[in-house]
């Protein structure tokens, strides 16, 4: 299983490099470094360096590399939208739609809330239990995250960050999250948030805790991996995308499902040289199969008929 961690705190290239290095280190196979609408711009200028820096760190020195064969980690950079209401949120949208492969926006607010979860062109609503005292959702806005395929995401240094009461609160927070994901099944995907190379964890500890409040093996695995790889899959092809449900289709692509006809015809062909070489006996017997099959869907209809 790989694990995909699509919340990444991006901030300039060094605290960026140390952070992926880290993350690389302890387990996490993609990582996603978002950014707010104003810094996304700025990081994207310097994300090749990025990705060439990290792919050139050895880590021959790790634990993981002791058991596995290491393999560096696949980087990508998003937007977090941050403090905005509904109609800042549609213009940012519109804007850096086009630009960016992924982005999120953080909900607390209960009309951000339902506006995230009501467009379908938002990948991720992120912590909607931020600063409350509930989860931030309800049964209306579970369905329609599972209309848009809007993802909810859970942060793990929320958990980190807090303690007592607060603590409790984010737990119970999850829990509730989790029952309307079980009924509902909108995507549910489970984020580190890590800011600096001080929040990082294993994968092993980031797994066990959410084991500890309820989750189970396939929803773990869901939110690590499945929902975190489908919006990265699509947000790839997004750009192939005419409208919903139509999707653009390269040369390439028509070439190989054209070679894959040519191969179907070829074993068609090869079964029809089968049944020249069956015997007239065979043949025979095949007509009278045919015929008596006639014979009873005759009947039947007759039977119908009343007749």
């Amino acid at each position: 299983m790989k694990f995909y961690d699509l919340n990444l705190r991006g901030q300039n290239y060094d605290d960026d490099l140390a952070l992926v290095k880290e993350a690389n280190k302890f387990g996490w196979d993609y990582l996603n470094l978002n950014y707010s609408h104003d810094n996304f711009e700025k990081a994207i200028e310097y994300k090749d360096d990025l990705i060439e820096e990290l792919s050139s760190v050895d880590f021959n020195q790790t634990y993981r590399n002791k058991k596995t064969n290491f393999k560096h980690a696949e980087l990508s950079m998003g937007i977090n939208i941050l403090n905005a209401n509904s109609n800042e949120i549609r213009k940012i949208i519109n804007k850096y739609r086009n630009k960016s492969n992924y982005i999120s926006c953080l909900g607390g607010d209960l009309k951000v809330n339902r506006s995230v979860c009501e467009n379908h062109r938002i990948d991720v609503l992120s912590r909607p239990y931020y600063k409350r005292r509930d989860s931030g959702m309800n049964h209306v806005l579970a369905k329609e995250a599972q209309r848009n395929n809007v993802a909810i995401e859970l942060c793990f240094r929320d958990i980190l960050n807090n303690h007592r009461r607060y603590r409790a609160n984010i737990i119970s927070s999850f829990k509730e999250i989790l029952m309307f994901h079980r009924k509902f099944k909108f995507p549910l995907i489970l984020t580190t948030d890590s800011k600096s190379i001080y929040h990082v964890r294993s994968t092993r500890d980031i797994v066990s805790f959410f084991k500890s409040i309820g989750f189970n093996d396939e929803e773990i695995y869901n939110g690590f991996y499945y929902y975190p790889k489908k919006i990265v899959d699509f947000n790839n092809e997004r750009h192939n995308m005419i409208v919903k449900g139509v999707k653009l289709i390269e040369e390439d692509d028509f070439t190989d499902t054209y070679g894959t006809l040519d191969s179907d015809l070829e074993e068609f062909n090869e079964f029809e040289d089968f049944n020249d070489e069956l015997k007239d006996e065979d043949l025979e017997l095949i007509d009278d199969i045919v015929e008596d099959i006639v014979d009873v869907d005759v009947v039947n209809d007759l039977e119908e008929d009343g007749l």
